[in-house]
């Protein structure tokens, strides 16, 4: 561990250590070949003496702790006095263990901790071995800081132990050194750790802020975490729910305390004024994080549901109910406007009507089954217009008929009819009664004579026998809900063939290079069954038919090719049912050109032959309009003759209440046709005819309800045809429908229930009904 250095006497003398060795002899030799010992059981090999060095020294080798003492030297000379020096020889043995503790009494290796900010620290060195007894001191990063020195008597170890009170964030990462040191000749013996500290995050800041954010559109946000160690976790919350799944990425800029992640999401409407936060935390500590946090701005479309008012019950509604909806909104911005739509058709207040509309409410007063149906409600905003899902408003009602009309229904003696009663109702469940009624007697049909029965459709297989039996069939219905207010009405007539057709118009059109007659009719009575119509075209120099049609509707198209080469045709139209076919009705000739000179000339004459056509007719419409000035001029006392057929009796149509009678004046005879059916119970009590005359004298006696009939007359409902000539049995009523008074046509179509009450009147049989 070290070496000894003796100097060395004169050259010609000698050394030697109490007699023992080592020693250097040059006696009797010279000085280079001197003899050099050293004894075994003192130092041995480990000790020689070094003559090359000057002054010449002892070297020892291996220097051991029991080595230490007095050594002398002597020298031995041939003509002078022995010398003995004397030296002393102190061995030093430096420490040989140092160990660190913390607090825990467990020995550190390399790191301490880790701790947490506010927390304690101590630290204990300890070293083993030493002589003489070392010192121990502490270094903090290098500089000395002090420490307690304690040691137990008699015991060689040393122990020095720092104390930290209180660890700041400064701590962290410091580098703390135990040193310990007997010696200058050798190094001091020297162990470092490292503290580690727990920090938490010093910062956590969101790097972008949207003051407004667009529904369903993608946002990035970063947020940033400093200050933390370990290195923060940020995690991302809505509300106090964790954000997981959007995208998230983290990244570092070099800085380990620095994190950074950035939330990438679409927000959704119903996240509007929800708090988005960014939490930086320390994972190694409880509770030790930071956050920041924004309340997003999400504008969007208004979000629109509907619902039927929480007090109604969607199963139980029916008519006269009142009921509400609820239209619930949110949007963003706020709704400046809520329309309310039924089955697609837009809804306005009407509070005459029971449509009351207040802030996001609707409300139907005194339903009707037409109230019934879809129902949305929309709202509009700064964004757009959105539509609420559908709400199926169900409304129950009794039964009504489905058809509005009276349906006639002509049948023969002996001949079976089915007669299909549908109805309209909520529930479908639907009870049916029949009833039959005439001029002279009502009773329900037995049912028995019921065919079949299904759910909103009930059929009768009904089939006269005489001519009692014809009269009117009526349908009652009844659901849970209630019976049905007014039955439908089937009236059975016999069945007769259809009148002629009338109003016959033709004209020629030119459609893509192709001459076509169009030949246009009104259709009369149908005789109480489905008819058809035909037209029929004849050369009128050989007769030969040269075509036929058949139509549903009294409207012929002709294309002019398919009648060539005839030149001169004359044309009939004639309508036709199961009974027969109507008298034919003569349209007009018809002259084309000739077969090879089918040109563009021959075409280019049409429009001329037409507008010729057309000025005839206009005249032929100006003198009779002259003539008939002239009747009304001159009164019913007129001397003109006018044949009584040819007079057309003036009609009031009849009222849909109850009671309601038809009017027919012709010429000194009145006729009230009561179309309103005798209910069972009404008929002791009511037993007049269906048709009555109305006495010249008696007149005002008469009850009616003036206000109930508005006087029209149906020009365009019956074919100028004499009834007198349709072979009608005698004990039948004939109401010609001729007149010479001049009145507004009336459309066929709108007025068809009118033609049936009349048709109904000239062709019920029996003599109760005419008087």
């Amino acid at each position: 561990m070290g070496t000894t250095k003796v100097q060395k006497a004169d050259e010609k003398g000698c050394g030697e250590y109490d007699g023992l060795s080592p020693a250097f002899d040059v006696r009797g030799r010279s000085f280079m070949k001197a003899l050099n010992r050293s004894d075994d059981n003192a130092m041995g090999p480990r000790a020689h003496f070094e003559t090359q060095s000057k002054p010449a020294v002892l070297a020892l080798e291996a220097v051991q702790l029991n080595d230490e003492g007095v050594y002398k030297c002597r020298v031995d000379f041939k003509s002078s006095p022995t010398r003995n020096i004397g030296v002393n020889l102190t061995v030093i043995v430096p420490p040989h263990s140092l160990l660190i503790y913390d607090s825990s009494g467990a020995q550190v290796k390399s790191v301490v901790g880790p701790y947490e900010v506010g927390k304690r620290f101590n630290l204990t060195c300890e070293v083993r071995g030493g002589k003489p007894r070392p010192t121990l001191s502490w270094l903090a990063n290098g500089e000395e800081v002090l420490g307690r020195i304690e040691q137990e008597p008699g015991n060689s170890i040393v122990t020095n132990k720092l104390s930290v009170s209180q660890l700041k964030r400064e701590h962290l990462n410091t580098t703390y050194t135990c040193r310990a040191s007997n010696t200058r000749l050798v190094g001091p013996l020297e162990k470092s750790v490292l503290l580690d500290v727990y920090l938490k995050p010093v910062s956590v800041k969101m790097l972008t802020k949207p003051t407004l954010m667009e529904a369903d559109k993608d946002y990035s946000i970063a947020c940033e975490s400093a200050g933390s160690h370990p290195r923060a976790k940020i995690t991302w919350f809505q509300e106090h729910t964790p954000i997981s799944t959007v995208r998230v990425s983290e990244s570092s800029n070099g800085d380990s305390s620095v994190v950074t992640s950035t939330l990438t999401f679409a927000p959704r409407p119903e996240e509007h004024g929800k708090v988005i936060k960014c939490r930086g935390e320390n994972p190694a500590l409880n509770s030790a994080y930071l956050e920041d946090s924004f309340h997003m701005n999400v504008v969007f479309r208004p979000i629109v549901h509907l619902r039927l008012g929480s007090t109604l019950s969607p199963d139980s509604i029916k008519e006269g109910d009142d009921v509400y909806f609820e239209c619930e909104v949110r949007a963003n911005p706020e709704h400046h406007k809520i329309s309310w739509r039924h089955n697609g058709g837009t809804l306005m207040q009407n509070q005459s009507a029971g449509i009351i509309m207040s802030a996001q409410s609707l409300v139907l007063q005194r339903i009707v089954r037409e109230n019934g149906g879809n129902y949305t409600c929309l709202a509009s905003n700064d964004r757009g217009e959105t539509s609420s899902p559908t709400v199926a408003l169900r409304v129950q009602y009794a039964p009504i008929c489905k058809s509005k009309e009276v349906s006639i229904i002509g049948a023969s003696l002996e001949e079976s009819v089915r007669v299909r009663c549908e109805v309209e109702a909520d529930p479908a469940e639907v009870d049916f009664v029949w009833e039959f009624n005439n001029s002279g007697e009502n009773f329900e049909v037995a049912p028995a004579r019921v065919d079949g029965i299904n759910g909103t459709t009930s059929e009768l297989l009904y089939t006269p026998m005489t001519d009692r039996d014809y009269g009117a069939l009526t349908c009652w219905g009844k659901n849970p809900i209630g019976k049905q207010v007014t039955p439908c009405v089937y009236q059975i007539i016999p069945a007769v063939k259809p009148s002629p057709l009338t109003n016959c118009t033709t004209r020629l059109t030119l459609n893509h290079s192709a001459e076509s007659l169009e030949v246009d009719c009104v259709p009369g009575y149908d005789g109480g069954l489905r008819q058809e119509f035909r037209l029929e075209a004849f050369d009128v120099s050989s007769g030969k038919l040269r075509l036929n049609l058949t139509a549903e509707l009294p409207v012929f198209r002709i294309a002019v090719g398919d009648l060539l080469p005839a030149t001169h045709l004359y044309l009939t139209a004639y309508a036709f049912n199961a009974k027969g076919r109507s008298e034919v009705s003569l349209i007009e000739d018809i002259i084309l050109g000739e077969a090879d000179k089918q040109t563009e000339s021959s075409v280019s004459m049409m429009p001329l032959l037409l507008l010729v056509l057309g000025c005839l007719f206009a005249l032929g419409v100006t003198v009779v309009s002259v003539v008939l000035m002239m009747y009304r001029r001159r009164g019913s006392t007129s001397p003109v003759h006018i044949e009584p057929y040819m007079k057309q009796p003036i009609i009031t149509p009849p009222d849909s209440r109850n009671n309601s009678m038809l009017d027919v004046t012709h010429g000194d005879h009145t006729y009230f046709v009561e179309y309103t059916l005798k209910q069972v119970a009404d008929y002791a009590l009511n037993n007049q005819p269906d048709i009555i005359q109305s006495p010249q004298v008696d007149q005002e006696k008469m009850k009616r309800e003036p206000q109930l009939f508005l006087p029209v007359r149906p020009d365009t409902l019956f074919a100028p045809y004499d009834i007198h000539k349709q072979g009608l049995q005698t004990n039948r009523c004939s109401l010609n429908p001729f007149s010479a008074k001049s009145w507004e046509p009336i459309s066929f179509k709108a007025d068809r229930n009118l033609m049936k009450e009349i048709i109904i009147a000239n062709s019920i049989p029996g003599p109760e009904s005419c008087v």
